[in-house]
């Protein structure tokens, strides 16, 4: 796995797995975020400059056909079943010329898409708002995608991932009013002739746990979990005290919850080159010790704990 750790830096942000009681063979697959096309503010200077060891093997941008080609057929060498793509979408619903989504389109057009499966990360969050106006158009491009011959199933049914419940809250009104869309979408699923749809709502609390099932979530799962590593005051913190403190944060989740959780590993956090006066994140903690066996580690204790797990 190191020639895939080594060159992901930028864009394995955390691994989730399926569980062996949620499919009959566990998968193991990366979040992929798109940010490195060089038209997004994720490219900074200080990145370039001050981080030089965190530049990924291809270079700074990566969001090109070539590199996509090469980093899926490095992902299936090395294990990995699927990427989950973070996608994102304008007020309307309109999704196709947003520079984040520019990798979705380059693994479809890939020569080795047949290597991986994929499914969506909605990111309904920091301003791409979800809201009953755009519902109608967002789900119909949803729909369209889960047709995709590549497209990942659990049970048989697509998998879809909403990166939090408190928007959809926030601007559908009400948790019931989450849940009758997420009714109304399943039912538009089998109606095209799917087995319907596995919706998965990311947490990172026993409380948000509870909200996502009141919205009518029927898997947990997360996104990222770094602050759970933090330490006191401290600010450069060592990466294995995320390590150590994943585990338990994955039992409290998946006890709380009712349903199938899907585990994360987070592989680490330091947001030091996209600081402004806003984030202060010059002032905030971050860990120190990424390397391809830190990953190694996370992902070996992730899959430790799994089989740990009770099945059923």
């Amino acid at each position: 796995m190191k020639a895939f750790n080594r060159a992901a830096i930028l864009l394995v942000i955390h691994f989730c797995v399926l569980t062996p009681a949620f499919a009959q063979k566990g998968k193991i697959g990366a979040y992929y975020f798109d940010g490195w096309s060089g038209t997004t503010f994720h490219i900074t200077e200080d990145l370039k400059k001050n981080f030089p060891e965190r530049e990924p093997v291809w270079g700074w941008v990566t969001s090109e056909q070539k590199t996509v080609d090469e980093q899926i057929a490095l992902a299936a060498d090395a294990g990995l079943s699927f990427f989950s793509f973070c996608w994102y979408f304008k007020k309307g619903g309109e999704h196709r010329d947003v520079p984040n989504n520019r990798a979705l389109s380059f693994y479809k057009n890939s020569k080795n898409v047949k290597r991986l499966e994929y499914c969506l990360l909605v990111a309904n969050h920091a301003g791409y708002d979800i809201t009953p106006e755009n519902w109608t158009a967002l789900t119909a491009v949803w729909l369209d995608e889960f047709r995709h011959p590549q497209y990942l199933r659990v049970g048989g049914k697509p998998l879809i991932v909403f990166f939090e419940s408190g928007s959809l809250v926030r601007n559908f009104g009400s948790e019931q009013s989450v849940r009758e869309a997420f009714a109304t979408f399943k039912k538009e699923a089998s109606e095209a002739g799917l087995a319907g749809v596995s919706i998965a709502i990311c947490a990172g609390s026993p409380e948000g746990v509870t909200k996502a099932e009141a919205c009518g979530a029927d898997v947990i799962t997360g996104y990222n979990y770094h602050s759970i590593g933090f330490k006191g005051n401290a600010q450069a913190i060592p990466i294995d005290s995320l390590h150590h403190a994943e585990p338990g944060l994955w039992s409290k989740l998946a006890t709380s919850a009712t349903m199938p959780y899907i585990p994360v590993s987070t592989i680490g956090w330091d947001p030091r080159p996209w600081a402004n006066d806003k984030n202060k994140y010059l002032e905030k903690p971050y860990f120190t010790g990424f390397s391809a066996k830190s990953v190694e580690h996370s992902v070996t204790g992730l899959k430790r704990w799994i089989a740990q797990m009770p099945t059923g």
